[in-house]
C-alpha cells in the first residue's frame, strides 16, 4: 500500500471520528464506528506486510 493510500486512510478515519460526535443517531454512529474499525484494520494488516 503507498504512502499516499495510507494517508486517504487515515484521514477519511479521522473524519469519522469528528461526525461521530455530531451524529446523534444511534444508527449513524454505529455505521461510523463500524467504518472506522474496518479502515483501521486495513491499515493496520497493510503495516504488518510491509
Amino acid at each position: 500500500m503507498t504512502d499516499e493510500v495510507r494517508d486517504k486512510l487515515q484521514k477519511r478515519i479521522e473524519e469519522l471520528k469528528r461526525r461521530m460526535n455530531y451524529d446523534a443517531n444511534d444508527l449513524d454512529y454505529e455505521t461510523h464506528l463500524h467504518m472506522m474499525r474496518d479502515l483501521q484494520r486495513i491499515l493496520d494488516s497493510s503495516k504488518s506486510v510491509n
